[in-house]
């Protein structure tokens, strides 16, 4: 009974072993999965890997993913060079409000009004009021709490400071509790500027067009 013992483990070793290396193929794991003639074209990486790691577990996949990585020059010629972009024009805020609409700055202020009140006298609201604010200190009107981040500015809210900070709160006062995503049209931002111009009793003069 013993030998008969010895054999049946033996013999349920082996069976494991050869299961074992079935499911698990032997190789280097750095092995071409095909050969530079059978490759497959070009394609985007980047979508390829929003499949992982999931997709990964086939082993077609895996071989992909080692025969690009084991081809230099097929990965290069995927990847197109970036476009070379000008210098971008140095803009002349006084040319663009000389030219701005205040009727069009009014529309596109509508979007600042579900943060702020715009009436003269009105009330703080999730933003400061805006009543004057061309001219005021930065960070300064009364009763509202700013983030440390905005009060921490100094200076006054001039055309030029208030045009640049329109194109992108968060990223010229980082921490400013203001979500809003910005104007990135220049001609967008002059026209909102031109209608806050009107919602003050003696607003700083326009700068001339350089």
């Amino acid at each position: 009974m013993a030998g008969i013992s010895v054999v049946a483990a033996i013999a349920i070793i082996w069976i494991g072993s050869w299961f074992a290396h079935r499911l698990v193929r032997d190789g280097h794991p750095g092995a071409l999965a095909y050969k530079p003639a059978d490759m497959p074209p070009p394609v985007d990486l980047a979508s390829i890997q929003r499949g992982w790691p999931d997709s990964l577990e086939e082993p077609a996949e895996r071989g992909r993913l080692v025969a690009y990585l084991h081809d230099p020059a097929r990965q290069a010629s995927a990847v197109k060079p970036a476009a070379a972009t000008a210098p971008a024009a140095p803009v002349d805020l006084g040319a663009l409000l000389l030219k701005a609409d205040a009727n069009a700055g009014k529309a596109k202020a509508a979007v600042c009004m579900t943060c702020h009140d715009l009436t003269q006298g009105g009330p703080n609201r999730i933003g400061p009021n805006l009543w004057g604010v061309i001219g005021r200190g930065v960070g300064s009107h009364p009763g509202f709490s700013y983030s440390p981040a905005m009060a921490a500015q100094h200076g006054n809210w001039t055309y030029d400071r208030i045009f640049i900070f329109l194109a992108s709160p968060a990223r010229v006062v980082p921490g400013t509790k203001m979500g809003f995503p910005g104007f990135s049209r220049p001609e967008d931002r002059a026209a909102v500027i031109k209608y806050l111009v009107t919602l003050g009793n003696n607003p700083p003069p326009l700068p001339p067009p350089s």
